[in-house]
């Protein structure tokens, strides 16, 4: 591996370490909060402001036409990338504000619950707000300083917490999670422009807007695909079974989200602009060896969480939650399955997007949520968990293709996958009688033992057999982050490429 290569990978490693100890403390702060709040407030509330969220996460697909991506991805000319990234941005803001004012009746309707209008739109007010700080989030992206990204999002989450629950304690019911979200974005925002002092002048350099948009129109449809495929269960049970079922299935899914999902995001903030510089620099070689390191060490903590989870999936939403939330476990169990296999097939749409091919990625983002909606919406009546294990299992092929695809791509064998998923696989599977046995043996204990104790065995025999099979992992890790040790290898046959 070059020198240039190492040291993005140190990079990337070390935006990954900030990212995801700031992504962790973000979630875990999050996680208590709602563990409170779903003893004050209802399964309805919850659904109520989901009902919202999920429309929003619809129009921010399409939000900055692609121009954030674009000016993370963009080699020269930073500054006037940046410039036509922010004033697209407030634009659109301005335009999604009024889209969703206008439209909040209709959304309402469409969710068969005409309460959620007025929830709607005071939510309308995240687009304006979230686009003042979208491009310096970009650049701090482009720049990988992760370390500077780590506060604003910290604050916005705990800030998010320390609003609601006061609020849900003195009665305000759905809007106390309304409010929390907006003064924790405007936070969010406002911390960005601290950590990164940068202005953007009153005249964008238009001659970059139209090849800008080019490349933001193949991430747009990607996006709105991915929103597709990644959402349509919120939509399909929000639609079908009402806001009541769309609460349990979202706080059910509230925990893997703190967990395994945080890995997924992390993994995509740092690897998407680390593959962009390794490509400009190295080209396909360097990217060989970047995809395997990343599939290896996404995989070697999604995999062990995403089965731990599922497998004490009661004492979680139990512990967490309240027996209130009982009907939220088969949920969690399915869902738990679903992002662990999500996260191994992500970084094939990073590589897609940092060699210039979105459209590749949106083909492929169009031909899962051809297949997965109609999927979706035949086994939608039969209740949140059959979406949940649907979703599960669809996703299971999908990561297939995801993986062919970066196959192709890179010129990697099935077998240079296999070494890389091998750790984190051998020690999942030894883990899972682990776990069976102490559920079996807890199952009087108070769900809080029981979960503590599952995770403590599980995480302590799984360590260990991924000792045993690769004992250098944790070195190389202890590499990766610059605290010593042989730097990070890829399987050897490509080490040796790279050389």
């Amino acid at each position: 591996m070059t020198s240039a290569d190492g040291s993005i990978g140190q990079l990337a490693a070390r935006g990954a370490a900030w990212t995801f100890g700031a992504t962790a403390g973000a979630r875990v702060a999050a996680l208590a909060g709602i563990a409170v709040l779903a003893r004050i407030l209802a399964p309805d509330d919850f659904g109520l402001v989901a009902f919202a969220l999920v429309f929003i996460v619809y129009t921010e697909t399409i939000g900055d036409l692609g121009t954030g991506a674009a000016l993370i991805h963009w080699k020269d000319r930073e500054q006037d990338a940046a410039r036509v990234t922010f004033w697209v941005n407030l634009a659109m803001g301005a335009l999604w504000f009024l889209a969703m004012m206008a439209m909040a009746p209709f959304i309402a309707a469409f969710f068969r619950n005409p309460e959620a209008e007025p929830v709607l739109r005071a939510l309308a007010w995240t687009f304006p707000i979230k686009a003042l700080g979208n491009t310096h989030d970009a650049l701090l992206q482009r720049r990988l300083k992760f370390r500077a990204r780590a506060l604003p999002d910290l604050v916005q989450a705990i800030s998010k917490m320390l609003v609601a629950v006061p609020l849900a304690l003195l009665g305000f019911g759905a809007w106390s999670l309304v409010w929390g979200q907006l003064v924790s974005l405007a936070l969010w925002t406002g911390l960005l422009w601290v950590m990164l002092p940068w202005w953007p002048g009153l005249r964008p350099p238009l001659d970059m807007l139209r090849p800008m948009l080019r490349y933001g129109r193949g991430i747009i449809s990607v996006n709105m695909l991915a929103a597709v495929v990644h959402h349509a269960d919120l939509v399909i049970v929000g639609r079908m079974l009402g806001a009541a079922a769309l609460g349990f299935y979202q706080l059910a899914y509230k925990i893997p989200e703190m967990t395994v999902v945080l890995l997924v995001r992390v993994a995509s903030r740092v690897v998407f602009p680390a593959f962009s510089r390794l490509n400009a620099l190295g080209g396909v070689t360097a990217l060989r060896t970047g995809y395997l390191a990343a599939l290896r060490y996404v995989a070697l903590l999604a995999v062990p969480a995403a089965v731990g989870l599922s497998v004490l999936a009661e004492p979680a939403v139990l512990t967490v939650f309240g027996p209130a939330w009982a009907p939220s476990v088969p949920i969690l169990r399915a869902l738990a399955l679903y992002m662990g296999l999500r996260a191994i097939g992500t970084n094939a749409g990073d590589l897609l997007k940092a060699t210039g091919r979105p459209g590749t990625l949106a083909l492929l983002a169009l031909g899962k949520a051809v297949l997965l909606v109609p999927v979706l919406c035949l086994v939608g009546p039969l209740g949140a968990a059959a979406v949940a294990t649907s979703l599960a299992a669809a996703t299971a092929a999908f990561t297939m293709v995801d993986l062919l695809v970066a196959c192709r791509l890179t010129g990697l064998t099935a077998r240079d996958l296999a070494r890389s998923l091998r750790p984190a696989a051998v020690g999942s599977v030894a883990m899972v009688p682990v776990l069976a046995a102490w559920s079996w043996a807890a199952s009087e204990m108070a769900p809080a033992v029981h979960l503590v104790g599952g995770v403590a065995f599980g995480g302590t025999v799984y360590a260990v057999v991924v000792h045993l099979h690769d004992p250098d992992v944790l070195r190389a890790i202890r590499a990766s982050l610059g605290l010593g040790g042989e730097p990070m290898a890829a399987p050897t046959r490509i080490t040796e490429v790279a050389r």
